[in-house]
């Protein structure tokens, strides 16, 4: 069965053949649906689109592969132009088999179905796809396949989901050199250690993801599994240099945690040049782990992503069911700063029920010294979140996500925080920080690059200049300028 996996980007970067930076923004479910799919013996191809154009490469694309079966996948936010990419492709490719998944279709199916495909998986896809595919090549008709919504005739076969597959050690590796042709930089990348996530946050999918389906929701893969991927990611790429482990909450198994921070740094150790990794970290209430970080920064570690998302105490847990104290996250930063460890925090700025002053704490906690770096994003209600139901009981409309700008934009109309101051501050928040006086270059130079990012068709005009080092010019000659008038020099922030 020859099979081709689409998956859609929303950003052109400064090389037009390459759609995808670092291999760390790769698509899990399709790298483990190929290694599910090559592992039965079918052929797996991939294409990948960014949007205002598709046609001409998904075309070459259907000529190269001849596809039998097309399989692609959606997060609400890529949702609309996956869709669109769907119906063509229906259009082009009318003897083929089109399938999609993702956790949109998984969380809103009834809506998916109604979408140009002929099934819908509703659910984690390894096995469901294989069995999908291995009943094409028997020229079958796919049904009565657990995790499918099948569409037969004017019908649709709603066919139960699978279990959660508790076992990940039985997984295939995901298939990473597919994506070697697509990606830009082959140094740096990620690996998936564990699925699900036991927190309530309202603002994540995760708790409406674990209702889907029976089964254990948070499950971690082996020790020796994980070792095992990053030992064949090195063979693969040999000129890796990083590599991020995606995980909800590393130390929810404290034992497993130590142990893998041991075998890492017995894996490095054995290397020439060691490899640099990180993780994402889930402060907890009343919790300190000094001497676990410790082990991460023996094993190689160098910074620790945490979503700070409100420095309101009141907002963290009358509004998005997050319990830490701000003296938590302080003393969790104090820890890995003692450590060695950098901290790069992320937070959100337009929550349901925010004022300008409750965002004021989360540009205070960012002041923190020992943050290295702090990103902020615009709230966005997604489909099948709590936050969404919320919103949806104050009557407030949430636009249909059609450009992939939501975290760049505000739109909620929230009274208690207008669209426009929300935006702001938004574009001010790395000053507000800082704690510095803006001049008015260095305002309009934000200003300029985040209200370009809230509009993906100049994002993609800005970043195709952006490689040919004209904007670095243009940025040099305005901090001359600014110069002149007693600013503080040229600004280029990596123009």
């Amino acid at each position: 069965m020859r099979v081709l996996h689409v998956y859609t980007v929303s950003e052109s970067l400064p090389a037009p053949s390459k759609p995808i930076a670092e291999f760390i923004e790769i698509s899990f479910s399709l790298a483990y649906l190929a290694a599910a799919l090559k592992r039965a013996g079918h052929e797996c191809n991939l294409v990948v689109l960014r949007h205002g154009r598709f046609k001409r490469e998904l075309e070459t694309a259907i000529e190269r592969s001849r596809p039998e079966l097309i399989c692609s996948t959606a997060v609400a936010t890529e949702y609309p132009f996956v869709e669109r990419i769907g119906r063509w492709t229906r259009e082009r490719c009318p003897d083929a088999y089109h399938v999609v998944g993702g956790t949109h279709p998984i969380l809103r199916p009834d809506e998916v179905a109604e979408g140009p495909w002929d099934a819908v998986c509703i659910g984690e896809g390894e096995a469901a796809v294989v069995e999908l595919a291995n009943a094409l090549a028997r020229d079958e008709a796919p049904s009565e396949i657990d995790g499918w919504w099948i569409k037969s005739g004017g019908d649709i076969e709603k066919n139960p989901p699978r279990r959660f597959e508790e076992d990940l050690d039985s997984l295939a590796i995901p298939e990473r050199l597919l994506w070697r042709d697509w990606i830009t930089d082959a140094r740096k990348h990620t690996i998936l250690i564990a699925r699900g996530c036991p927190f309530p946050c309202t603002y994540c999918s995760n708790r409406a993801l674990s209702k889907t389906a029976e089964g254990k929701f948070v499950r971690f893969r082996s020790v020796a599994s994980v070792i095992a991927e990053l030992e064949q990611l090195c063979e693969e790429f040999p000129e890796a240099t990083y590599c991020y482990f995606e995980v909800e909450t590393i130390t929810s198994n404290r034992k497993w945690a130590f142990e893998f921070a041991r075998r890492l740094a017995e894996f490095n150790a054995g290397r020439e040049t060691p490899l640099e990794f990180a993780t994402n970290f889930r402060v907890h209430p009343g919790k300190r782990f000094p001497d676990f970080f410790a082990t991460l920064a023996d094993a190689g570690f160098s910074y620790l992503r945490i979503g700070i998302e409100s420095g309101s105490e009141r907002i963290r847990r009358e509004v998005l069911k997050r319990y830490e104290s701000n003296q938590d996250l302080l003393d969790t930063f104090a820890d890995a700063q003692a450590a060695g460890l950098g901290i790069f925090a992320y937070n959100l700025i337009g929550i349901p029920g925010e004022t300008p002053e409750d965002f004021m704490e989360t540009v205070a906690i960012n002041r923190s010294a020992v943050i290295a770096r702090s990103y902020i994003g615009i709230f966005h209600p997604y489909p099948g979140t709590e936050l969404a139901t919320v919103c949806e009981e104050r009557g407030i409309v949430v636009p249909r996500l059609e450009d992939c700008a939501e975290r760049f934009r505000a739109r909620l109309g929230l009274p208690e925080f207008p669209d426009r101051q929300i935006e702001r501050l938004f574009r001010d928040f790395k000053f507000l920080v800082a704690d510095e006086r803006a001049g008015l270059f260095e305002r309009a130079d934000a200003f300029a690059w985040q209200t370009i990012r809230g509009y993906p068709a100049l994002e993609r005009i800005a970043r195709r200049f952006r490689g040919t080092g004209i904007l670095s010019r243009i940025r040099k000659v305005a901090g001359g300028v600014r110069s002149l008038f007693g600013g503080t020099g040229s600004s280029e922030n990596g123009a």
